[in-house]
């Protein structure tokens, strides 16, 4: 069995000491919600801009297979309403699901501990953190947010396929016979797996599906709120960071949708200057329904 294979089983076992009984209550609200608000195009712009920081020449990394979500640290019927929803909101966008007992590649964690689990990642898993620094590892163990998320990455990618791994160098050998330019590339990058550690405090107030549509926006895109500008669109990564009694989306906005969808769209063999202006113009064809 391969170390990412052994993943789930490793952070369960992290997880089921790490955690508490206390729950965010259950939801039964299953709609992807829509809400209506008129937004610039400068907004849309840097909104997308933000939430994909990745050098002009470079691309934009996706979950090129099957995603299948595991919520950690929940009770039976909160984790279930978690995992549902992540499918869900995938499906939305044409992500293409695992099917019933899959090997998961999205996992969340809810920790009472959110830097003791990490830690524990660090000195006997190292590898749950794939090719993330050393430096980047310890600023997210260190950091005082109480949400930490990292992406795994896979081999790179090229006409749809994987491209095949040279056994006795490790090296990625890409056979396509496709010509790059200046806006694409032969070969382009992809997501094996990805992390997301919260802490149990972090979830007061908010619904199951408040924190799968959270979850689901950043472990499908890497997205990091904290490169969110304080205007722009509504969004459901402001929800972990927004001050106690204001106002948050209670469910994934029009917005978010948008953004999923056009970041999924957008082609692969792109670069991400021109993958943003792909997502960006898909966005402000948003309908305004103020109107």
């Amino acid at each position: 069995m391969s170390k990412l294979n052994r993943l789930p089983m490793i952070l369960f076992a992290l997880a089921g000491s790490a955690v508490a009984a206390q729950q965010p209550p259950p939801s039964d609200d299953s709609a992807i919600v829509v809400t209506g608000e008129k937004i610039s195009k400068e907004d849309i712009s840097a909104f997308v801009k933000g939430l994909t920081k990745v050098g002009p020449s470079g691309h934009l990394s996706r979950f090129e297979h099957e995603v299948c979500p595991m919520a950690l640290g929940l009770g039976a019927a909160q984790r279930q309403i978690v995992e549902n929803r992540i499918r869900a909101v995938a499906k939305a966008v044409d992500i293409a699901v695992g099917k019933p007992k899959c090997a998961p590649n999205i996992l969340l964690i809810v920790a009472d501990d959110k830097r003791a689990v990490m830690e524990e990642l660090w000195r006997h898993h190292s590898y749950v953190y794939g090719d993330v620094s050393g430096k980047h590892i310890r600023d997210l163990i260190r950091s005082p947010d109480q949400v930490a998320a990292w992406q795994i990455d896979g081999p790179p990618m090229a006409d749809g396929r994987d491209v095949p791994i040279d056994l006795k160098t490790g090296v990625p050998i890409n056979r396509t016979t496709a010509r790059a330019s200046r806006i694409t590339a032969a070969a382009y990058p992809q997501f094996a797996a990805a992390v997301v550690i919260v802490s149990r405090d972090a979830l007061i107030g908010l619904t199951t599906i408040q924190l799968a549509d959270y979850v689901a926006m950043r472990a499908l895109t890497g997205a990091d709120p904290t490169h969110l500008a304080s205007s722009g669109p509504t969004s459901i990564l402001r929800v972990m960071a927004a001050p106690e009694g204001s106002e948050v989306p209670i469910t994934m906005t029009e917005w978010d949708l948008a953004f999923l969808r056009g970041y999924y769209d957008a082609r692969r063999n792109l670069t991400a200057a021109a993958q943003r202006s792909s997502i960006t113009e898909g966005m402000t064809k948003v309908p305004d329904q103020r109107k």
